[in-house]
């Protein structure tokens, strides 16, 4: 049996034969070459293994000399067929660079048989460590250099690459090159090397590993890819969702604009032009993409003199109602049932003075308006040409009715009849969607948007730029490539009573920027370990080690961190029994560190004496409040919190404990100082209160003014203060559970009737009318109340209401059916509550308005002590409010069964 270090005879070859093999290799070559492009990554289209390198040094090596002309006579196919692929015409400067690469591959295939010869016997068995080393080395990264620097020189000379793009063009070419050698030669050995036997077994051993490994990690990079396209796709569509909400957003913002200027007619039958111009002045600043604004008025046959009287009075040199012709110019309007003549228009177009033209008279304009009257609601334009301005291409206008009453009539007959006129915004879509995009990178997508109401034409990324004529916005700056087409956002939308379409589209910029080389990575350090499948083994020996190193640093971490914790924790299991405690759990309760694993979680948690694993998962991921008992017996006020882990085979539950008993004193103490001062309070409120009203009342003879005054001011705030106490001792006796309601069967209607009556005299003092509707209820409904507590809550809101309620302003009770509940409502139309104080409105003492100069009066305690009265009653309190339109406070109770 040869060994590597004895020559291996070549056996002889015939011309013919090697014509075949060059043939053959020349094939091999570019169909390998080809199968490798299907591992690139885009957008630079790179591939992390070239083997057709590794087969022509494997050729060369096995065949001799001869085959480098099949080596350059592949190359150059496999170039040249790939820009055919890339719809490239052939041209000689094509041909030139796929004859200078295949001139680099040539020329390394040449320098790394030559060094392998001449460093070892070819052909070889390979079977010592040097030998395989040293071959590998030669013909991967070493010859690969040559080959590397070869190629990119080339692109760079044909201005095919940047030269920001050379050095990293460098380095993929030669990793691939590199790469494929040290797979694709030893498959080549295995295949054709000499001697036959030896090789042959090679195939179970080395080929079939080196095979099924490689396929696993083109898998995994197909996979990898995937997710790449799928992030990069993912990245690209919230940009654009983002984007094409902006351009929405901004699209209803302008097309609400006109509803201020719409208002303003409703309020006023006359305005005149000087009014418009300074209303519409702040509108068309805030609404850069609004070019003009005016005020079409609706004006019959029978009112056209008349119309035109009073608008040649007010112009120099005007037509009256006029049109325009097939010349485009200005004349005098053909005779119509109505016009829609613009009658005011701010700014005024310089050098044009289109006031009196009838917009009615175009039918793109003339169906916008009339679908605007008959649905009363905003409607846009197709995309036509401004009056003023014969050069804007993409302006849409913008029609609002004003009719005659405040809402909009209910019945298009009626919309027609009282039709006044419309208020017009010109829309210049060029500023209204840059504005809306303004703050998107703009190397990073392109924008399509068009008017498709009108037609069904197919998505401008299909067309050349500028074939719809419902274009509105084009951002076009390069076609993307086909992979990348899966990117593009196509929306579809209505705004206006008009359907548009949004195609938002990457640039190459964003591509090239937001593309990893994750899959790249992945499969370059894949196959470079299936290349080494021998240090791969070492690899996994040093990585056990490390992992185990790495499991034992951290349970060093977690048990300093449980042994040093501030708070005690207790680890137990799923019986109950204790398993582990840190310091703070020894030092709480007062057990050593040996006593605390040998106890039941329940002998220091009573709560948890009968451990139920299903009781603790409800507990877990929330704290509450229960109580310890010391080594001695001491009880402790705790707050705990549990959680679990898993591990297999059993589940251990944590236990977080937290010392309360000192707040939990201070609240206690806080609540008897509170009680107490108010009781001490109570009495001689009561008398001074007493005092001022005998003396206000003349008891004690006539009081000057001046004094009558002060002591009616006192007597005021002593009421005030009297009010205070009793809500502080009111809300203080329903936290400590002291006061017990007595719930009775009664009937709502008579409830509802008496509070009514009860601060019927109340409102009445603010001027405030007050009024209760039950026609929603049946005759009788039935609830289960504490009939004074009631009386207590609704009395609160009613007189909150009124407080809040400008004189005339009404106050409404009313009461529904609501499921199983009644549902009270006390409704204003007051202030409202401001946004900020509405997630504390049921806190004690809390106000609107918590300043000493206050308007109105109140303790703050009067919610508070409605919310815990309602929950003592089974019922729940709300409220819902708008800011300057008014409040509404309901409450609900559970409703009892009437008997039959």
């Amino acid at each position: 049996m040869p060994t590597s270090l004895q020559p291996i005879p070549m056996p002889p070859q015939s011309t013919l034969s090697i014509i075949a093999k060059i043939a053959l290799l020349a094939i091999a070559y570019m169909l390998t070459g080809h199968l490798a492009m299907l591992l690139s990554v885009p957008p630079g289209f790179i591939s992390s293994i070239f083997p057709p390198v590794g087969v022509a040094l494997a050729a060369v090596l096995i065949w001799g000399y001869p085959l480098l002309i099949g080596v350059f006579l592949g190359s150059t196919l496999l170039n040249l067929s790939i820009a055919i692929s890339n719809e490239q015409q052939l041209n000689w400067q094509q041909l030139t660079i796929a004859c200078s690469i295949a001139f680099g591959t040539t020329l390394q295939c040449l320098c790394a048989n030559w060094l392998i010869r001449r460093k070892m016997s070819f052909p070889n068995t390979l079977t010592e460590d040097r030998n395989i080393l040293l071959l590998l080395f030669i013909g991967g990264p070493l010859s690969c250099l040559l080959s590397a620097s070869v190629g990119t020189a080339v692109l760079y000379v044909h201005q095919i690459i940047t030269p920001g793009q050379l050095l990293f063009s460098w380095w993929n070419w030669w990793i691939g090159d590199s790469i494929g050698v040290l797979i694709a030669m030893p498959l080549m050995f295995i295949a054709f090397a000499y001697p036959r036997e030896i090789w042959r077994h090679r195939a179970t051993t080395v080929g079939i590993p080196l095979l099924l490994s490689c396929v696993v990690m083109v898998v995994l990079f197909f996979r990898t890819s995937d997710g790449e396209q799928q992030r990069l796709q993912q990245h690209f569509h919230e940009q654009a969702k983002l984007m094409a909400q902006s351009i929405k957003s901004r699209i209803s913002l302008y097309s609400n604009s006109v509803l201020p200027l719409e208002r303003l007619f409703i309020a006023s039958v006359d305005v005149t032009a000087a009014e418009f111009a300074i209303f519409v002045d702040s509108i068309l600043k805030n609404h850069p993409g609004i070019r003009a604004m005016s005020w079409n008025a609706k004006v019959s046959q029978q009112q056209r003199a008349e119309y035109e009287a009073g608008l040649l009075a007010s112009t120099v040199g005007g037509l009256g109602i006029t049109e325009r012709d097939a010349s485009g110019q200005l004349i005098s309007a053909a005779i119509r049932s109505e016009y829609f003549p613009v009658t005011y228009i701010a700014p005024m177009p310089l050098h044009l003075n289109v006031t009196g033209y009838d917009v009615g008279s175009e039918a793109l304009r003339l169906q916008a308006l009339q679908t605007a009257g008959d649905q009363g609601t905003a409607t846009l334009t197709a995309p036509l040409d401004l009056v003023q301005n014969q050069q804007q291409k993409n302006a849409m206008l913008l029609f609002y009715p004003v009719y005659t009453s405040a809402e909009t009539p209910p019945v298009i007959a009626e919309r027609r009849q009282l039709l006044r006129g419309f208020v017009v915004a010109a829309l210049h879509m060029d500023e209204v969607i840059g504005s809306a995009v303004r703050d998107y990178p703009a190397q990073s997508f392109q924008l399509l948007l068009t008017d498709i109401s009108d037609n069904t034409t197919s998505p401008q990324s299909e067309l050349e730029p500028g074939t719809s004529s419902g274009m509105l916005f084009s951002k076009l700056t390069s076609p993307i490539p086909a992979y990348a087409k899966p990117l593009i956002w196509l929306e579809e939308f209505s705004v206006g009573g008009r359907k548009f379409r949004m195609e938002i589209l990457p640039t190459e910029h964003y591509l090239q920027d937001q593309s990893t080389l994750q899959p790249w990575a992945v499969l370059t350090g894949g196959l470079l370990l299936c290349s080494l499948l021998g240090g791969f083994l070492l690899s996994v020996t040093g990585r056990a080690e490390q992992v185990q190193r790495l499991v034992q640093q951290r349970t060093l971490e977690l048990s300093g961190i449980l042994d040093n914790a501030a708070e005690a924790i207790l680890i137990f299991d799923t019986l109950g029994q204790i398993e582990r405690a840190n310091a703070a759990a020894q030092q709480l309760f007062g057990y050593s560190e040996r006593q605390l694993p040998k106890l039941h979680i329940g002998s220091l948690l009573p709560e948890l004496q009968q451990t139920n694993p299903d009781f603790v998962q409800q507990r877990q991921g929330r704290s509450s409040e229960t109580a310890g008992l010391t080594a001695l017996g001491t009880a402790l006020e705790l707050e705990i919190s549990l959680s679990s882990y898993a591990l297999p085979g059993h589940t251990w539950f944590i236990c977080l404990l937290h010392d309360i008993s000192e707040r939990k004193k201070i609240e206690r103490l806080k609540s008897e100082f509170i009680a107490t001062v108010s009781h001490e309070l109570r009495t001689p409120l009561t008398s001074i209160k007493g005092s001022l009203e005998l003396v206000n009342a003349g008891v004690l003879g006539h009081v000057p003014e001046a004094a009558s005054n002060m002591l009616s001011l006192a007597q005021k705030n002593t009421e005030r203060l009297v009010l205070l106490v009793n809500d502080i001792l009111d809300i203080e006796k329903l936290e400590l559970g002291d006061a017990h309601l007595e719930l009775a069967c009664a009937d709502l209607r008579e409830l509802l009737q008496q509070a009514l009556t009860q601060n019927q005299g109340y409102a009445a003092n603010f001027g405030v009318p007050l009024s209760l509707d039950v026609q929603a209820l049946p005759l009788q409904v039935l609830v289960e109340v504490n009939n004074q507590r009631l009386q207590q809550v609704l009395s609160n809101l009613i007189s909150n209401a009124v407080k809040f309620s400008e004189a005339g302003s009404p106050v409404q009770m009313s009461a529904e059916l609501h499921e199983a509940q009644v549902l009270i409502k006390v409704s204003d139309q007051g202030p409202g509550i401001p946004n900020e104080f509405r997630s504390r409105i049921f806190q004690k003492f809390a106000q609107a308005d918590g300043s000493d100069s206050r308007q109105r009066g109140g303790t703050g305690l009067g919610l508070s002590i409605c919310k815990e009265l309602m929950d003592r009653m089974h019922g729940t309190i709300g409220f819902d409010s708008v800011e300057g339109v008014g409040s509404t406070f309901y409450i609900t109770l559970p409703l009892l069964p009437v008997a039959g």
